[in-house]
């Protein structure tokens, strides 16, 4: 299980994030995730107030935060960066639910619940699949399916791994993934 890393930056988005996507690219190093667009759960408002003014959260392995650190540090004076706070990632999960009609989204979401990562499990997961034999042939907007399949649970582990889930689980139809929650070290 790899180590990882959240930083709290203070600068503006429009320059912080381009700038570092472009440090990140440059140098080959995978692995670092702004926290908004990976789907973290964040407290934008009480951050602001707590480190006086905008900051970007960054999530990164332990071997790309040097990358981050020197990134930040060639920055020239006009975008001063500053690293404000930095902290180990325990463990990370999310809650997700999906109920669908549709049995090929169905094998989907089995496929992908049941080849997880070693360092990712699930619990609380509930699933349900209810086969209507005589609403065969009902319409999509119909208020009875022939086939449906439902449930929820919470998915907890290795924060790369849970980027990476959420990420293709958040691309299926029918299913809403719940942001992701941090426990620090």
């Amino acid at each position: 299980m790899a180590t990882w890393y959240e930083l709290v930056i203070g600068g503006d988005e429009h320059d912080l994030v381009p700038y570092l996507c472009g440090y990140a690219a440059g140098a080959g190093a995978g692995g670092v995730y702004f926290a908004q667009e990976a789907g973290f759960h964040l407290k934008p408002l009480r951050d602001r107030i707590k480190h006086r003014g905008e900051v970007q959260h960054v999530i990164c392995e332990a071997s790309r935060i040097d990358h981050v650190r020197d990134a930040l540090a060639k920055a020239g004076p006009r975008y001063s960066f500053e690293i404000r706070e930095e902290s180990e990632i325990a463990r990370a999960y999310f809650h997700f639910e999906f109920d669908t009609p549709s049995r090929k989204v169905a094998g989907e979401i089995k496929g992908l619940l049941s080849a997880l990562p070693a360092d990712v499990a699930v619990r609380d997961y509930d699933p349900e699949e209810i086969v209507h034999p005589d609403a065969k042939g009902a319409e999509v907007y119909s208020p009875a399916h022939e086939f449906v399949f439902r449930g929820k649970g919470v998915l907890e582990g290795d924060t790369g791994g849970i980027i990476k889930i959420r990420k293709q689980l958040d691309e299926m139809d029918f299913v809403k993934c719940g942001e992701i929650e941090l426990h620090r070290a």
